[in-house]
């Protein structure tokens, strides 16, 4: 068996904190972008699935009225992984300033932020811990703190 050193190269450890530090900046930054596009639109409105596509092309033509009383028929790309069917009912999420609206596919913006945050604080702990351990930083002496600390509680009573 060979050992780390062998294949991963010293350099590479020291930028792999760096690297999921930003990494995860950069997804909970991606969850934010999502949840205030989300936020920005008109909200929800119902409508009426007409007719739907072959089973090649993923298309659904959805009936409803937006928030300006028109009642519109729009073909919507679906990747949903659930059966739409004609004369189901959908939640349509609409952007009258950009002329947009899609099919709501609920709280899609919380999984980025949730799994960008904890590769931020991953990627930010150990960038701490190993810029600590390069300048000479022992946690030797932080065992007997932190039982120091602990016994503090029992000299009150």
């Amino acid at each position: 068996m060979t050992s780390s050193r062998s294949w991963l190269p010293r350099t590479a450890l020291s930028w792999l904190p760096p690297v999921v530090l930003i990494g995860g900046i950069a997804v909970v930054w991606t969850g934010v972008a999502i949840a205030a596009d989300i936020n920005r639109s008109a909200g929800l409105f119902p409508g009426r699935v007409v007719a739907t596509g072959g089973r090649a092309h993923l298309t659904v033509d959805v009936e409803y009225t937006g928030p300006d009383g028109v009642t519109r028929t729009e073909t919507f790309e679906h990747g949903q992984g659930r059966v739409i069917v004609p004369g189901r009912q959908v939640q349509i999420r609409m952007w009258p300033d950009e002329r947009r609206a899609e099919l709501d596919e609920g709280d899609k913006h919380t999984g980025p932020m949730v799994v960008g945050s904890l590769l931020t604080l991953l990627g930010g702990s150990a960038t701490v811990l190993m810029f600590l351990w390069q300048h000479g930083v022992r946690m030797k002496k932080g065992r007997p703190r932190l039982e120091e600390w602990w016994a503090l509680p029992a000299r009150w009573r």
